[in-house]
């Protein structure tokens, strides 16, 4: 069942699952920031319900990337709004206002449990679309959200920072962290790079944020976290490596032998549920980059 916890004055999260997150920003403006999938569009609009809202409320969305655990209720919330303005990386945004080709590649990805995503609806009005990338901001009344481009995780990845709050809201360029559970876990979808994800690691600690809202779940304090952005680069480093590790011992070996070996070597993963994660598709993301750079 969905909750809603409000965060500050300005702030609440709609927690749409345990999985994700969507954020509302209350303004002058009224923003949202990520979607969940289609299937979670129901949730959207009780959580905003609870707000006492309703999607003729919101003004703009912002998405962080085109991926459907973000992006996928877009289209649902364009539906019941056609006033409304979409925000979303320039490399995203034709996938965004057609996304035949994005659901195909889901259906590959997801296979069998593609009936529980749901599918993407067309955006019928694309001037109201708006591509965004650094330098841009999302003018909300009283405050801005700042926009910075952070590939990485999705060439057309960027987050939001809202110099109010001293908060980020930072789609997967962080990777993800569920309560209750230890450690923050990656997420490398087909076109992962490390290296660029690291660097977008160092620009959001450039920022000086004092709070990570994650869309994979809720907020962060990093008060007292001084070292969360070398693990989470050192994380990026180890899970390469050990891919790397384990098709040194034979490189003919099948995708499930690779897969259990790397569970086996990450502990990260022993503490989470298969229904948390899909880490079978952060492999392929892992063996894709490693494949663009000739290393296997």
């Amino acid at each position: 069942m969905v909750r809603v916890e409000k965060i500050d004055s300005r702030i609440s999260a709609i927690i749409l699952s345990d999985l994700r997150t969507s954020w509302l920003v209350r303004d002058k403006k009224k923003i949202l920031i990520d979607t969940g999938l289609p299937a979670d569009a129901p949730h959207l609009f009780s959580g905003l319900e609870k707000l006492s809202l309703t999607p003729k409320d919101i003004d703009f969305l912002a998405l962080t990337h085109i991926h459907i655990d973000h992006a996928g209720s877009a289209g649902h919330l364009a539906k019941e709004n056609p006033d409304l303005k979409i925000f979303v990386h320039e490399k995203g945004a034709e996938h965004l206002i057609h996304p035949a080709r994005l659901m195909d590649s889901v259906k590959r990805a997801y296979g069998d449990k593609f009936f529980a995503v749901g599918t993407m609806l067309k955006i019928s009005f694309p001037q109201r679309v708006i591509p965004v990338t650094t330098g841009d901001h999302i003018d909300l009344g009283d405050s801005k959200l700042k926009v910075y481009d952070t590939p990485g995780h999705a060439r057309h990845h960027v987050v939001y920072f809202d110099k109010t709050s001293d908060s980020v809201f930072s789609g997967d360029a962080l990777g993800s962290r569920y309560p209750g559970l230890p450690s923050f876990v990656l997420s490398p979808p087909p076109d992962y790079d490390k290296e660029l994800a690291r660097q977008s690691i160092d620009l959001i600690h450039g920022l000086h944020p004092k709070k990570i809202n994650f869309t994979h779940c809720g907020q962060y304090d990093l008060d007292g976290q001084s070292d969360f952005y070398e693990k989470l680069k050192a994380k990026h480093d180890s899970w390469v490596n050990h891919v790397l590790e384990i098709l040194k011992e034979r490189q003919d070996m099948s995708h499930s032998e690779i897969f259990d070996k790397f569970v086996a070597k990450v502990p990260d993963l022993k503490h989470y549920p298969a229904q948390f994660f899909s880490f079978n598709l952060s492999l392929k993301g892992i063996l894709k980059y490693l494949k663009r750079l000739g290393q296997i």
